[in-house]
């Protein structure tokens, strides 16, 4: 494993929700249309994706828009988007320009909503 593997660690519901008790920064990085449509209380949009052909924005413009957010490389955050692709994406970029503290929601909005468990619009 390299050592930006070593600073993804993947989560499941459990975790998210004591990450939301906890403060942690939620980002859902999902175009802002589906952001809209619902997404795990709490969390902020930070869309990454471009909605015309599903592509990732430029790494340095994934670094911007997260720092923007308000993390900076030694937060804690967690990454989702619909499926886990997409943040996985995400994660890794983060990992490789130094974030040290990720965590990755690998089922994303479709385990959320599978698991009945809320949504905020």
């Amino acid at each position: 494993m390299s050592a930006n593997t070593d600073r993804i660690q993947t989560i499941d519901s459990d975790r998210i929700e004591q990450a939301q008790q906890e403060g942690v920064t939620l980002i859902d990085v999902r175009p802002a249309f589906m952001y809209d449509e619902g997404h795990i209380p709490g969390a902020v949009n930070v869309p990454l994706v471009i909605p015309e052909d599903g592509s990732m924005i430029p790494d340095a413009d994934i670094v911007s828009a997260v720092s923007a957010a308000g993390v900076q490389p030694d937060d804690d955050v967690v990454l989702y988007c619909q499926t886990g692709q997409h943040a996985g994406l995400a994660a890794d970029t983060l990992a490789k320009e130094g974030f040290s503290d990720i965590e990755l929601y690998t089922g994303s909005m479709n385990d959320w909503t599978a698991q009945g468990l809320p949504t905020e619009q």
